[in-house]
């Protein structure tokens, strides 16, 4: 078990004050004040700064909840694999928006013949990471970028990513298009902390543009809205192919031939680095590769 003191610096994170951390441990607060330097001292670093009239973890501190949390998390785990018979355990699995519409099924498929008790958070790749770092999940299939140094993952497959258009857009005449053909297109995007975003803003950015250099911009939180806006001949998008297969096969939806667009993104399984249970995560995420 973790030494009480480590407890007390990762509520003190989460609170930032020594009066509502006391307050959630049922002691005074000179006895949170005694415990952080007490640790200080042993640890020989600094823990915690004040900001002002505020306080604020160092980077040290920072690195030690971080991993206090992991160490939590998965001693919890643990306990409660040996209290639980396999069959009353629950999984707890996170995904993408754009993942839970084509790869999760499959991911909830093979866990359901061993695992009857699934749970599922689904947010952007922003939103899972943290989810994975506050024990609320215990992995999850993101297409966004993540810490190496905080993750461990599985490269699953590689999808492609496309821009796509309702079939009566005068754009879908053309053989080739520059990016300056779709300034004046209405483009659909998603939210920020999105993978699927931040992929295309990044290819954006080598070509010298960015997103706010389309006149019309609207922001959707949902792929699926995303394409049933697009069949309602609105606007352009990019997403990954998987999404608009069957739009694609029975031409509900073309591509753009956009110019030096050619994006394979990889998909990633991920879970805390040096995981106790990464044996099991790395069956699992063997499944799901093609």
């Amino acid at each position: 078990m973790l030494d009480r003191r480590y407890i007390t610096l990762s509520i003190l994170a989460t609170t930032l004050s020594y009066t509502k951390a006391a307050q959630r441990l049922f002691i005074t607060q000179p006895a949170v004040s005694q415990q952080i330097n007490s640790l200080e001292q042993e640890l020989d670093t600094k823990l915690i700064e004040k900001d002002g009239n505020r306080i604020k973890l160092t980077t040290a501190g920072h690195q030690l909840v971080q991993y206090v949390d992991k160490i939590s998390f998965e001693s919890d785990r643990v306990l409660q694999q040996i209290k639980t018979k396999q069959a009353k355990q629950t999984i707890e699995v996170g995904a993408t928006l754009s993942l839970s519409i084509f790869l999760l099924p499959t991911l909830i498929s093979h866990l359901v013949r061993t695992n009857p008790k699934i749970k599922t958070v689904i947010a952007n790749t922003n939103e899972i990471l943290t989810a994975l770092r506050q024990g609320k999940i215990q992995f999850g299939i993101v297409e966004g970028n993540f810490d190496k140094n905080e993750f461990d993952a599985v490269n699953i497959r590689h999808e492609n990513f496309v821009g796509v258009t309702y079939p009566d857009n005068p754009l879908a005449k053309y053989n080739q298009l520059s990016l300056d053909d779709l300034m004046n297109q209405t483009l659909l995007i998603r939210e920020l902390g999105s993978g699927t975003r931040d992929i295309f803003a990044n290819w954006l950015a080598t070509q010298n543009y960015t997103i706010n250099d389309f006149t019309n911009q609207v922001e959707v939180a949902n792929p699926s809205t995303i394409i049933h806006l697009l069949l309602n001949k609105m606007g352009i998008s990019f997403m990954y192919e998987s999404l608009v297969t069957e739009q694609l096969s029975h031409r509900q939806l073309v591509k753009l031939p956009l110019k030096n667009f050619d994006i394979s993104h990889p998909i990633n399984f991920v879970f805390l680095k040096n995981s106790y249970f990464k044996p099991n995560y790395l069956k699992i995420a063997q499944k799901l590769i093609n």
